[in-house]
């Protein structure tokens, strides 16, 4: 066929659509034509008028059916009676408000769930990660028996970006705070890190103006430069465009800046001193390698590396750890290390990929419940229309064509319900937005978009098709010698259609409890969570970080002599109670981790070495924290420069390292060659502090008093515990700091209390959601209960009628009806418990202190979810009691 062909044929369709009016007068018009034709040649051949025309008519066939041959050779029959049907399908669905708006609404619950979840889904999982082919990026981390994921040695990363083969390029990034002074009024914390040379090349990322750093800033003095972030360009400078080569003031330093990054630059996360992923960062500087090479037991750089294209991450970390087995040879320090890479988009996201993917089924089985509920609508629709049914497949409607009618029907819901679906998820994203974790990774990414919309399309024509499917196919099985004798009767369909009801009900009662499950494991596992002594005391505490700049503060004794007179200042404020300060705040994930050092009369096992985590602090810095002493004493005015050298350790450390054993007294250095004075005596023990809530145990840790830290601890958060509102003293804290040294900016002021808080909010948000959506199926579980009942008690009133004129007393017939609901949930709870146990191991990584299968669990929800059937079924018991037996009488 010639393209001018096909352009007709495809107009004159569109014709007959668009004007399908005029296209059947003009039809009409035509077949009159020949037949008037055809009756003039009859009348000149010698027939009467009458003859003339009925020959012709003979001739030519039923007039209608050469007009649906010929509406057929357009080829839009089937559009033009879809079109029919949704029409039919509009007008129906007006003339029950009540039940549009009820299945309308509970799809629309569920597809605007699922649409929100996915948009969550969608920009956290699916949206690829801001760097050009960011699928090369990884990040490059040590292991060992003792740690899964450790950072590098800054002089081990210099030997494996001059010698490996997979990397296209190669950094290594730690995280450094700095303070800007002299612009704007008080000196500003900037969140900032020192990268390596080629740090924005692995991310593919380039300065908006200026330059990036060159492997000359990395030798030691020439490290002086900045690279600046555009929102401290702005905010901080004013968007000065002669910004480049100008000298600002960092860490009380002079530093060049010599590039400012375009706007929305994400960091890419880091372990060590975390900061979250994503525009997090205000300061780039060069991190500069000073130092013995040989030192290769310090670990607290990170790496990050592009791949070469068509190396994997596994060939790369094979290179790597080659690498390493050369280095442990030369190296004592790097003996006992291995190599682990993961794609950085997997480092990203892995927290929180699980719990999504939860939610996600979680929410699709809701969706599955309001199909089936949507499903049991309809079937009892179809059953109230069975003499309308019957009467077309008599007219001669075939199953096909009556199957599509109600397939109109239920796609026309599920579109109405999609979009109101998709209006809720643009406001239930933004409620999602709002109440997602502290710390969750890519935020900015997460948003309604055309994918989502998309999505909420494909689910909202699949749910029709779903739920819309076995009714249709049910209700064109209808027997028309049997719906027209029924006509006049109230008829409920056929026993099949009651069974596959009752199983749809059944169905639905097994999803809700499956939901129930995981939601009652989550709200065990959050109890747990908030009965766990957490080792602290988070009430009436303000903290606040200080970091004094190197320039000034040159070394111990000056930061030791600053910091002792801003406590003691501090400790003088009205509502004080107690106040410290220490280089580790719980739940925060600063502490820093030593190893190597020698025990007393210990020797470390084989290949392995004593390792713990280690910190400075003050006097009253576990007094403010509200951290119990369990032995020995707190520092105090005795633990001075000069005096024996002292520490305090945690439980965990005395019963490892000093199992059985009175610790108080024992001694560690830190030196291969110590002399009596090298050696620090335990004085006192404190309690266990987890790093996070959830974590299975603290770890071994200690801590130095102030007075005598072996090296300069510059950066410390303080603790100030007030007998009232410690919100009250944030300013008197600034006002002390300034005193001392206007230079300073007191950073992160913040209380312990939501501090602790945060550490509870992504079990929280997970049980609220979760629990949300088990609430939400177990009212629909009893609605399609109800439903069931109540459907079929309608059905059985002249049977009922009969059993009361017959003796029956309302206790019996309120007996045999509240049998048929508590059957329904019973089976229903089996299936929902056995699927529980089949799947339950995938939430165990979300849980603490239960089992995913916890019994206690999975008997109250079978509890519940039958007393709730029970109920469900009590408003169609008691009005089978109230059956008329009169009634029943007459129609027999």
């Amino acid at each position: 066929m010639t393209a001018g062909r096909w352009w007709d044929v495809i107009r004159m369709r569109f014709r007959s659509l668009a004007k399908r009016g005029r296209a059947e007068t003009e039809l009409d018009k035509e077949l009159r034509y020949h037949v008037e034709r055809q009756t003039e040649e009859n009348i000149a051949a010698g027939m009467n008028a009458r003859e003339a025309r009925e020959a012709a008519s003979r001739m030519f066939g039923g007039v209608s059916q050469i007009e649906e041959e010929c509406r057929e050779m357009r080829r839009t029959q089937y559009l033009e009676n879809f079109l029919q049907d949704l029409r039919y399908a509009v007008r129906m669905l007006g003339k029950n408000p009540t039940f549009t708006v009820v299945i309308v609404l509970t799809l629309a619950l569920s597809i605007g769930a699922n649409s929100a979840i996915f948009s969550v889904i969608d920009g956290v999982l699916l949206m690829p990660l801001p760097y050009p082919q960011a699928e090369r990026i990884a990040r490059v981390f040590y292991r060992s028996t003792s740690y899964p994921k450790f950072p590098l040695n800054p002089w081990d990363f210099l030997d494996f970006r001059a010698r490996n083969r997979s990397f296209e390029s190669f950094a290594v990034y730690t995280h450094a705070d700095i303070q800007l002074s002299h612009v704007k009024g008080d000196p500003v914390k900037l969140s900032a890190f020192r990268i390596s040379s080629g740090y924005f090349q692995v991310l593919g990322l380039h300065p908006a103006i200026g330059r990036e750093f060159d492997f000359s800033e990395e030798r030691p003095g020439n490290g002086n430069v900045v690279v600046l972030s555009d929102r401290v360009w702005r905010n901080q400078f004013g968007g000065t465009p002669d910004i480049l080569e100008k000298k600002v003031l960092l860490e009380s330093q002079p530093f060049t800046v010599v590039g400012v990054m375009p706007p929305g630059v994400d960091h890419p996360g880091n372990s060590y001193n975390s900061v979250a992923y994503g525009d997090t960062v205000d300061a780039w500087t060069p991190f500069t390698f000073d130092g013995n090479p040989n030192n290769r037991g310090s670990h607290y750089v990170e790496g990050i590396g592009r791949l070469k294209p068509g190396v994997t991450v596994e060939q790369a970390a094979a290179d790597f750890n080659g690498l390493m087995t050369e280095m442990a040879a030369q190296h004592e320090g790097d003996k006992g290390w291995t190599i682990y890479m993961i794609p950085l988009f997997q480092e990203i996201v892995g927290p929180v990929h699980k719990m999504l993917l939860v939610l996600l089924g979680a929410v699709g089985l809701v969706l599955l419940i309001a199909c089936v509920n949507a499903a049991n609508l309809l079937l009892a629709r179809a059953a109230a229309r069975h003499r309308e049914i019957a009467m077309r497949a008599a007219l001669g409607a075939s199953r096909g064509r009556l199957v599509r009618q109600m397939l109109a029907e239920s796609l026309l819901i599920s579109v109405m319900g999609g979009a109101f679906g998709a209006m809720l998820a643009i406001v239930g994203v933004r409620v999602l937005v709002a109440f997602l974790p502290a710390g969750f990774p890519r935020l900015d990414a997460i948003h309604v978009n055309g994918m989502v919309f998309g999505f909420t399309a494909a689910i909202a024509l699949a749910t029709g098709l779903i739920f819309g499917l076995v009714p249709a196919v049910q209700a064109s099985r209808t027997d028309p010698q049997q719906g027209l004798r029924d006509a006049g009767r109230r008829s409920g369909g056929s026993g099949r259609q009651t069974r596959l009801r009752a199983a749809l009900v059944v169905g639905e009662v097994g999803l809700a409890c499956l939901l129930l499950v995981g939601a009652g494991v989550l709200l065990r596992s959050f109890l747990n969570l908030l009965k766990t002594d957490p080792g602290f005391r988070p009430e009436h505490v303000l903290t606040a970080e200080i970091a004094l700049p190197d320039a000034t503060y040159k070394d111990r004794a000056a930061v030791a002599s600053f910091y002792t007179r801003m406590l003691a200042n501090l400790s003088a404020l009205p509502g004080t109670r107690s106040v410290g300060a220490g280089t580790d705040l719980p739940w925060t994930g600063y502490d820093e981790n030593m190893g190597g050092f020698t025990i007393e009369g210990k020797t470390p096992p084989p290949n392995e070495e004593f390792h713990a985590r280690y910190h400075t602090s003050s006097p009253d810095y576990f007094r403010a924290l509200g951290i119990p002493l369990v032995r020995g004493r707190f520092f105090d005015e005795r633990d001075k420069k000069d005096s024996q050298r002292t520490m305090i350790i945690n439980e965990v450390m005395s019963r490892r390292y000093w199992p059985g054993e009175d610790v108080i007294g024992k001694r560690i250095t830190f030196d291969d060659k110590p002399k009596e004075s090298d050696w620090f005596t335990v004085v006192g023990v404190v309690g266990d502090v987890k790093d996070k809530p959830e974590s299975a145990s603290a770890e071994p840790a200690f801590w130095w008093p102030l007075m005598q830290q072996p090296f300069a601890f510059r950066s410390m958060t303080i603790a100030l515990r007030a007998n009232t509102d410690p919100t009250l003293l944030a300013e008197s804290v600034r006002k002390v700091v300034r005193e001392l040294d206007p230079s300073l900016a007191v950073a992160h002021a913040k209380l312990m209390e939501k501090i602790a808080g945060e550490n509870f909010s992504t079990p929280r948000f997970a049980l609220f959601l979760v629990g949300l959506f088990a609430g939400l199926a177990l009212v629909l579980a009893v609605i399609g209960v109800y439903g069931v009942i109540s459907y079929s008690v309608s059905q059985r009133m002249h049977e009922f009628g009969m059993r009361v004129a017959l003796g029956a007393s309302s206790r019996k017939l309120l007996g045999m009806v509240m049998r048929q609901g508590v059957l329904l949930a019973g089976i229903g709870v089996a299936i929902g418990i056995g699927c529980a146990l089949v799947f339950g191991g995938v939430l165990d990584s979300l849980l603490y202190g239960v089992s995913a299968r916890d019994p206690l669990t999975l008997i109250g929800v079978g509890v519940m979810a039958i007393v709730t059937g029970t109920l469900a079924s009590l408003p169609s018991a008691r009005r089978a009691t109230g059956a008329d037996p009169m009634a029943s009488l007459r129609a027999e």
